[in-house]
């Protein structure tokens, strides 16, 4: 709790544009391989699995995908994704390129990677620069800024992510069972084992478009800042709307959501 920041620049991000969705193999441009994988992925039937060689060095564009074609990422402020890497990385040890053209040399975004635990699925939220600049994305990409020797890269279900104008507060709750396992052994003690874990919230604004419905599935990115590291992520469904006007004629709309599957806490 010693860490105080303030809050008043954060936001929720909801809508969403899918950019790429990794279900099969990319352009290898210096990686060794770059193929579909079937066995190791979060959404869909396959993730991308790049195979980086150990020998290979800095500042170096190692896959992409081209000719995806979206008309424009303008009115979107934020990329989400899954990775997960085979060994420990910095931040922006690895990088993700936006570009209008499909062989991706000459990126018009270009996005740091946060850092990343081996071995582990990670959902990132990177603040795009300029979004007005995005209009007419036709490729993306990984490219490796560190040499960090032979590893593995998987990338998932790349999305544009928007903020929800008019919003000004919100809530989540994240909480586990606690198991009952006392027997005659513990002596009148209690003890607890971790059950299964939960979260669920709700955020409330000014209307300024059209609501959300309930029953509809939307990925949140709850931020406590505007810094991309301080941000709550995942997929949660819209379990209840309410419209508010007074007496000035301000209508609002407060929204409850249930999460499902991973909650991804801030990092900072």
């Amino acid at each position: 709790m010693a860490n105080e920041v303030s809050g008043k620049n954060g936001g929720v991000y909801s809508s969403t544009l899918l950019i790429e969705d990794c279900e099969d193999e990319w352009t290898n441009d210096n990686a060794t391989s770059c193929a579909a994988d079937a066995t190791d992925k979060k959404v869909g039937t396959a993730s991308v699995k790049v195979v980086i060689p150990g020998a290979l060095g800095a500042n170096i564009l190692l896959a992409h995908e081209g000719g995806i074609g979206l008309a424009t990422l303008v009115g979107y402020d934020m990329v989400y994704l899954w990775i997960k890497s085979s060994i420990i990385a910095a931040l922006n040890d690895n990088q993700l390129l936006l570009d209008d053209t499909a062989a991706c040399d000459s990126p018009i975004e270009t996005l740091h990677l946060p850092a990343l635990a081996a071995n582990t699925w990670t959902q990132v939220a990177l603040m795009l620069a300029d979004p007005s600049l995005l209009t007419a994305i036709d490729a993306v990409g990984l490219k490796q800024i560190a040499a960090l020797g032979a590893r593995n890269v998987w990338l998932d279900d790349i999305r544009a992510l928007a903020e929800e104008d008019g919003i000004k507060s919100w809530t989540i709750t994240y909480e586990t069972d606690a198991l009952d396992l006392t027997s005659f052994v513990h002596a009148g003690v209690s003890s607890f084992l971790p059950g299964i874990s939960r979260w669920s919230g709700s955020f409330e604004g000014y209307k300024t478009g059209v609501p959300l419905g309930i029953g509809s599935e939307v990925y949140l990115v709850l931020g406590e800042t505007s810094t991309g590291s301080r941000c709550w992520i995942g997929k949660a469904i819209i379990t209840n709307a309410v419209p508010t006007t007074d007496h000035n004629g301000v209508v609002s709309y407060s929204y409850s959501f249930q999460g499902t599957g991973a909650l991804e806490e801030p990092s900072t």
